[in-house]
């Protein structure tokens, strides 16, 4: 196995690894995910009181129409002929009245406070919306500023990618299949030296027997970071 044409290939694949890093730590690529993510809240969160605002106005319709009742039968009950009627009967009338009252009075409570409510879901989500909007410009603003970063390096990315495709036609099959697998997980550098017996990349201990195979295959994997090892 030619080592050092891995080797060449990891210290050119090295440039694009902190290009792609600076990329994934970008500063207007994490605000815009911040900003994403405010957005899906806040669409969420106007849908429920959307919802809240539907189910209030109905309750306040019920109890309009619960008021309309009370107060037709309270009208009815003042059309009465309380001179004709007995006394016991005019008793009667007057606990009905009062129960009445009541029943307005407590409706006219709950209307209130159906109202407050109603007034507190408004301003909620006028607060919510203008939430929206602000982050929704603010991410157009940093999502294209992301998108300016990422083309600025897209030529230095063709060009590294390009000569590492040209490397890697000098390198063993199964060696840069085991490479490009471990740098997909994002283990890098995938090539590290043996110091003594230990890994050269986590500097965990080997076993001596896999030691032993560097000289016939090449390479061995660390069992402990999954790491090629070769022998300088």
């Amino acid at each position: 196995m030619k080592v050092d044409m891995v080797l060449k290939y990891q210290t050119l694949d090295s440039e694009m690894f902190k290009i792609e890093r600076g990329l994934k730590d970008n500063q207007n690529k994490k605000v815009a995910d911040e900003l994403r993510e405010k957005i899906k809240n806040a669409q969420s969160r106007s849908v429920k009181l959307e919802e809240n605002a539907g189910k209030i106005l109905k309750e306040i319709e019920k109890v309009k129409n619960q008021v309309k009742t009370q107060e037709a039968k309270m009208q009815e009950f003042m059309a009465k002929d309380l001179d004709s009627m007995p006394q016991e009967e005019i008793e009667k009338l007057s606990v009905l009245k009062d129960k009445l009252n009541q029943n307005l009075v407590i409706l006219e409570k709950n209307l209130t406070s159906l109202a407050e409510n109603m007034n507190a879901v408004l301003a909620d989500f006028n607060k919510t919306i203008k939430a929206f909007n602000s982050a929704k410009d603010e991410y157009a603003k940093r999502k294209q500023a992301y998108d300016n970063d990422v083309k600025d390096v897209e030529n230095q990315k063709k060009e590294i990618s390009d000569k590492l495709d040209d490397i890697s036609k000098s390198i063993e099959p199964d060696i840069m299949s085991a490479y490009k697998k471990r740098r997909s997980e994002n283990v890098f550098p995938v090539l590290v030296p043996l110091n003594g017996n230990c890994c050269g990349g986590c500097h965990m201990e080997l076993p001596f027997a896999n030691i032993t195979k560097i000289d016939e295959k090449g390479v061995i994997t660390c069992e402990h970071c999954r790491r090629l090892v070769y022998k300088r």
